[in-house]
């Protein structure tokens, strides 16, 4: 399965979240793996960012990796940065 999300940056922290993601936290990255993500990007434009992931089972993994205490402390770390709302993206095209 693959998912998609659109993040809106807030104002002025454009630059602060770009470099917050020059160090994503080892052990988050370790725990997004063990749910089954993989895949994963963020690109940004602006103040959009474009979220991408795979999984087999998205909405399962992205369960499991939010009971993950590194998941909920990485979440508040991004709150200075991000607008609470994340937007899924209906996918209508895939080539492989």
């Amino acid at each position: 399965m693959r998912a998609a999300y659109l993040l809106t940056i807030k104002a002025g922290r454009e630059q602060a979240y770009r470099d917050a993601h020059k160090v994503v936290w080892p052990e988050l990255i370790r725990e997004a793996s063990r749910a089954g993500i993989r895949n994963h990007s963020c690109f940004v434009h602006n103040s959009w960012v474009f979220v991408y992931l795979e999984a087999d089972n998205v909405d399962e993994a992205l369960a499991e990796l939010m009971k993950k205490e590194v998941k909920q402390r990485w979440n508040r770390h991004m709150e200075e940065y991000l607008d609470a709302e994340a937007i899924p993206l209906d996918e209508v095209f895939h080539m492989e």
